[in-house]
């Protein structure tokens, strides 16, 4: 088996608790309907906790799991689609904030996919014998870019943030074991011209020389404003379609059947989508990790919220083989082999 193990999870919701009922008072929805097409049923808002705030929790929390001080981080990548800042970036801040002085940092941007691309980057970057830990944290303020006046996706969203910290275990391993596992315990893909399903514009502010003239008209002139936006059928349809494929190609790349695995976590969108890809995949509903009634959906943090979750209930055990598997704007999609 691999020389890679999860050290540590951990995770931070917000204060606010939003629940159906409280949707029918903003928008003309009702409890039943928001159950019966996402199973969502509450949700966590920020009540002002900044990005980098929730993502420090959730790194803090990952770190004392672990037993490991912030100088042990080799590197922080820092995944999220809401940053506080264009610059500095959140990862630099969560390293300040939690003391990482030896590492270096990075943030991405793979929307709901956005753990399972961080987590393909920790593996190659442990592949360097220099590399010992590296800390993963997704932090997302989905509230801060949702239209609450748009009832078909104000319902879906929640904010939060999940961190791990990943090291190489100290079992002799050759590096040449270590090598060949990553090289076979990801897949990851995009689909740029499907992006106008999800969308949500940056801001700017004109300088003082433009012209009319040489104005370029909106790459997603539907989408409005900064607010997300979302075509929900198409959406569906690529998550089951992308989910059931990449988790069955990763078996295939590693000789396994769904049989040997103990959990699939997905990102936690919607409990149909959930429903659809088990059902075409022939495996076990209860294999199939849904928090989304409690959660909602919080983009790249749901995954590591939901794996923090598992450790906390003693879900997960050493050994454990977990399918991780996201899908979401961009568009973009990855899965991966975990053994925890």
């Amino acid at each position: 088996m691999p020389t890679i193990q999860i050290r540590g999870t951990g995770s931070y919701l917000p204060s606010i608790r939003v629940t159906n009922p409280m949707f029918e008072k903003l928008v003309d929805t009702s409890e039943e309907w928001i159950t019966s097409r996402t199973g969502i049923q509450c949700r966590n808002l920020s009540d002002g906790e900044p990005v980098w705030h929730m993502g420090s929790q959730a790194a803090s929390r990952a770190l004392a799991a672990a037993g490991a001080a912030g100088r042990e981080v080799d590197v922080v990548i820092a995944s999220t689609v809401t940053p506080d800042y264009h610059t500095p970036s959140l990862s630099c801040i969560l390293q300040d904030e939690i003391g990482a002085t030896e590492a270096f940092c990075l943030d991405i941007n793979a929307a709901c996919s956005g753990f399972v691309y961080a987590y393909d980057l920790a593996l190659r970057y442990l592949c360097d014998a220099d590399v010992h830990n590296v800390l993963i944290v997704c932090s997302e303020r989905l509230s801060a870019i949702t239209d609450y006046t748009d009832r078909s996706t104000c319902v879906l969203f929640g904010d939060g943030a999940g961190a791990i910290l990943i090291g190489k275990s100290e079992d002799g391993k050759e590096e040449a074991d270590l090598r060949s596992f990553v090289s076979r315990a990801t897949i990851l893909g995009s689909e740029g011209h499907l992006g106008r399903h999800i969308v949500s514009r940056s801001e700017y502010t004109d300088h003082p020389f433009r012209t009319e003239a040489g104005g370029i008209q909106e790459r997603f002139p539907e989408n409005n404003g900064t607010f997300i936006s979302m075509c929900g059928q198409e959406v569906y349809k690529f998550a089951v379609r992308v989910m059931v494929d990449s988790i069955q190609r990763v078996l295939d790349r590693n000789g396994l059947t769904m049989e040997e695995i103990s959990w699939v976590i997905p990102h936690q969108a919607n409990d149909r989508i959930l429903d659809a890809s088990a059902k075409r995949l022939g495996m076990d509903p209860a294999k199939m990790v849904s928090y989304i009634a409690d959660l909602g959906n919080t983009s790249s943090a749901s995954i590591p919220i939901s794996l923090d979750r598992m450790v906390a209930e003693s879900k997960l055990h050493r050994g454990d083989r977990v399918i991780l598997c996201g899908f979401g704007g961009g568009l973009t999609y990855g899965a991966a082999l975990m053994v925890y």
